[in-house]
């Protein structure tokens, strides 16, 4: 089954480019472009894609504005920041708002396709120049996440580290396998512990569990 993924830019050729790009390759399948931060809403509302490709400069609603709303309201919904920017505060903003990925402009159309897969699958996805941001973040606030939880990341997190499985967490809280997966991958970002194994330690280190 393919990737169902909305892009969105405000920039026409860019965004037409990137959709044709990813049109292209067997797996992904773009069902829709939006042009500005409300359309990209709505349109994620109405299609309900696995993967949203959101620039962060966008009209009438930014991009960090978006990933609230999202997260809020299609937490299963995935979402891969794509943008110009390489400054350090707005990746961290992004990932505290949400994003599963965080990739810059200059990445390349395979780069852009493996990142849309991984994110899909629930893994997080980071430009390695900006790793260092954020591992910065965390040297200078040892043993702090980068982000706070959301009451159902935190309820997530202190099932699995119970050693709860996935479906086991969804039959608890009466969610889906999937959104569970998205609030995993979610407390990935912002605690920046990618094996679920540790998770335990990282929540028992900030007093979580």
């Amino acid at each position: 089954m393919s990737i169902r993924v909305v892009v969105a830019d405000d920039f026409p050729l860019w965004r037409v480019a990137i959709t044709d790009a990813l049109r292209a390759r067997t797996g992904i399948d773009v069902v829709g472009e939006a042009a500005d931060g409300i359309e990209a809403i709505e349109l994620t509302r109405e299609m309900r894609p696995d993967v949203l490709l959101l620039d962060l400069s966008m009209p009438r609603l930014g991009g960090i504005e978006v990933l609230t709303r999202l997260r809020e309201e299609l937490p299963q919904v995935r979402v891969l920041v794509v943008t110009a920017s390489e400054k350090r505060e707005r990746l961290l903003d992004a990932v505290s708002a949400g994003a599963a990925g965080y990739l810059t402009k200059r990445s390349t159309v395979s780069d852009l396709c493996e990142a849309v897969a991984s994110v899909h699958a629930g893994e997080g996805v980071l430009s390695a120049a900006l790793t260092v941001h954020l591992v910065d973040r965390l040297s200078e606030e040892p043993g702090q996440a980068p982000a706070a939880l959301t009451p159902r990341e935190l309820e997530v997190l202190r099932l699995a580290a119970d050693g709860l499985t996935d479906g086991e967490i969804s039959e608890r809280l009466s969610i889906s396998t999937r959104t569970v997966q998205s609030h995993l991958a979610r407390v990935r970002d912002k605690s920046g512990v990618r094996r679920r194994s540790q998770l335990a330690r990282w929540a028992a280190q900030n007093n979580l569990l």
